[in-house]
């Protein structure tokens, strides 16, 4: 497996937010040469970090489910609309079943998902009445 360093993570969170970004956007982002950017990026793909036109990044990180049980009387499309615009955080879903929402956040690591796990509660201290996490161990 190939060592990620902080330039490779750097495209890499380029990518996140626009997976067809051109490689002289990229480059100007991350304050590197296209010429770089593009040495980089294929050394990704040929190690399976980059597979595809989106970015499903393997040993570089993590990907979770947050799954969250708001209290009664809670506006829930409030709460998903303040977490959804996080960095890090993907998407929110409202969902039917035991819980009420579930965030697809992507960190860097398990005390980045703890400082998540956090944000969230303090950001809503009384609005979320339990939280359940799964981390994805593979995306197809």
């Amino acid at each position: 497996m190939m060592s990620i360093d902080s330039l490779d993570r750097a495209i890499l969170s380029v990518l996140r937010d626009s997976a067809r970004a051109a490689y002289v956007e990229i480059a100007n982002k991350v304050d590197v040469t296209e010429r770089t950017v593009r040495t980089r990026m294929k050394k990704m793909e040929e190690e399976g970090v980059i597979r595809g036109y989106t970015i499903r990044e393997a040993g570089v990180g993590l990907t979770a489910l947050i799954r969250m049980k708001v209290g009664p009387g809670i506006e829930i499309g409030t709460l998903a609309g303040e977490f959804a615009g996080w960095p890090g955080v993907e998407s929110v879903y409202e969902i039917s079943g035991d819980a009420d929402l579930v965030a697809v956040v992507h960190v860097d690591d398990t005390v980045g998902l703890r400082n998540m796990l956090d944000k969230m509660w303090l950001a809503a201290p009384g609005d979320i009445s339990s939280t359940q996490t799964e981390l994805v161990l593979e995306q197809y």
